[in-house]
């Protein structure tokens, strides 16, 4: 199983060059001139146009792209489960977990998958939808679960809407706010804010909500993308943050956190799972799947 000419043609077509290809591949130009085109005979149309040191993607090399880059994560994942089992276990299964959200779910999901497949690799990885997707195309991750921040599709991509999540007024119990009833949002506009760097579409939804009540746009004193350091404000500190419940449902239980008591409709985004249309649905992806639709609804 030889994927080497898609690899050369998938760097190519990234890089812009033979040359810089090859530096990534760490092969020499001609080679990797010489593999693509044989890859270019092989399939009867040509890949390139070749333009002195640059090379352009023809239309059937876009038309190829998807397919390459399928080809080349299925390869990958084929000798990723080999290996696994010539050294006994029953193969991996890499999940991509958004910022933190789907976090509780995800782990319980984790914990029975473990327990029903004690030999199966885990690996599960954090980051944010953009990027996840990204790695999903390429076969770094074989699915992963996450708010939708964005409204768009990939076709590359298969998005399965699995709950909604609300996003929420939180503050630390000592907050002048915390413990009172019917709070309206003119209320809120006047407090300091810790506000996320990546709140993608529901984003939107808060700034209408504002807008609709006559307040101006907030104006957060504070900007950040780690959720430790967003917990660990709000724990001792007087900021109000806007946060999915998922994500802070263990703090207000334990008294760490309140929830604002807000007089508004509800900013809510959906919960998907994303799988690769093209990838064959691994039987280590389907138990996944079956083991977290049971955790959301326990």
């Amino acid at each position: 199983m030889d994927s080497r000419p898609i690899r050369h043609f998938l760097a190519a077509y990234d890089a812009g060059t033979f040359t810089a290809a090859a530096e990534r591949l760490h092969l020499s130009a001609q080679a990797v001139s010489k593999s693509i085109l044989r890859l270019e005979e092989s399939l009867g149309v040509r890949l390139f146009e070749r333009d002195g040191r640059r090379v352009r993607p023809t239309a059937y090399a876009e038309l190829f792209l998807p397919h390459a880059r399928t080809i080349a994560a299925e390869t990958d994942k084929f000798r990723a489960d080999l290996g696994d089992m010539l050294g006994g276990r029953s193969g991996r299964l890499r999940i991509g977990v958004g910022p933190s959200a789907a976090a509780d779910v995800v782990a319980r999901a984790v914990i029975a998958l473990s327990a029903k497949s004690p030999n199966l690799l885990l690996r599960v990885l954090a980051g944010i939808q953009e990027q996840m997707t990204e790695d999903l195309i390429v076969g770094k991750l074989d699915l992963f679960v996450s708010m939708r921040q964005v409204d768009r599709s990939d076709p590359l991509i298969r998005e399965e809407e699995i709950g909604s999540v609300d996003y929420i007024i939180v503050a630390g119990p000592n907050h002048p706010l915390a413990g009172q009833q019917d709070i309206t949002l003119a209320q809120t506009a006047r407090c300091r804010w810790l506000m996320g760097a990546n709140l993608g579409a529901v984003e939107d939804s808060i700034e209408a909500s504002y807008r609709n009540t006559g307040m101006p746009r907030l104006r957060p004193e504070i900007e950040t993308t780690s959720v430790l350091f967003t917990l660990g404000m709000l724990d001792g500190g007087m900021h109000l943050a806007i946060l999915p419940q998922l994500l802070v449902a263990r703090d207000i239980a334990a008294g760490r956190l309140v929830r604002l008591d807000i007089d508004t409709s509800a900013w809510r985004r959906p919960l998907i799972v994303a799988t690769r249309v093209r990838g064959p649905k691994s039987p280590q992806v389907a138990t996944f799947l079956t083991q977290l639709q049971q955790a959301l609804i326990e």
